[in-house]
């Protein structure tokens, strides 16, 4: 890991907006495999314009970003590779059940532990990724005050109890560590595990869209990493391929 590590140019902050804001701000001179951390984000962000609960000191915040040899087909699936990096290194040092929620969260028996949020800028002389900036929001332990009275039954943390600089550090260190070797071996086995470790599976969801709901069963994570639901109206199959659902 150490070998992998010397790659990346670390930016630690103690506080900022959010680090995936920073990155897009700088990243005309931000040089590539650049990783940001934050103590603390005053204004923490998830998909769908929704705000990510960020407070200080009980929490890993950062933000890696990508600009070289970045492949259409990498390109797809780099909320898939974080997640799996995320699964994956969260598990060597929890006993929790760590499962995916398709598409961007990561759960510890059945609570939402780590989301992720991806974002990038396209060339659009070749459609291609000019640079991409995986955002990576995880509870590290309880707050000092809490959680709000909105998340405290649906929110999960990685240590019960304090967690070191050190386990900090090296949990970063671990994730951007695994995404690197997902994107460099180019193997693709991260789509099965991906699949395998869907937390969805099974499971009673409503399909949330931009004017509406809409109740399903999600069935199974296909090949591509997309979700495939059958309706309860209708009992009709639907490919989704983006966007968000909720366990009901």
């Amino acid at each position: 890991m150490n070998n992998i590590i010397e790659k990346f140019n670390f930016i630690n902050l103690e506080e900022i907006d959010s680090t995936n804001s920073y990155i897009k701000r700088n990243a005309d001179t931000l040089p590539d495999l650049t990783v940001v951390t934050a103590e603390f984000q005053t204004a923490g962000r998830g998909r769908l314009g929704r705000s990510f609960f960020s407070p200080k000191g009980t929490g890993a915040y950062f933000s890696l970003f990508l600009k070289n040899n970045i492949s259409k087909e990498i390109s797809r699936h780099l909320t898939v590779i974080a997640a799996v990096a995320v699964l994956e290194e969260i598990k060597s040092v929890t006993s929790g059940d760590v499962k995916i929620k398709w598409v961007n969260d990561v759960y510890i028996d059945g609570k939402k532990t780590c989301g992720i949020l991806t974002e990038g800028s396209v060339n659009p002389r070749n459609g291609e990724l000019s640079y991409a900036i995986i955002g990576v929001g995880i509870n590290l332990t309880m707050p000092n005050n809490a959680f709000p009275k909105d998340l405290a039954d649906k929110v999960n943390f990685v240590f019960d109890s304090n967690c070191t600089k050190t386990q900090k550090k090296n949990l970063i260190y671990g994730i951007v560590s695994r995404i690197y070797k997902m994107i460099t071996d180019k193997n693709m086995e991260y789509i099965d595990i991906y699949r395998k470790n869907s937390y969805l599976d099974g499971k009673k969801i409503n399909i949330i869209r931009e004017n509406s709901t809409e109740s399903a069963t999600a069935v199974y994570i296909d090949e591509n990493c997309n979700l495939l639901v059958k309706k309860d109206e209708n009992g009709e199959i639907e490919t989704l391929f983006s966007g968000d659902v909720s366990i009901t």
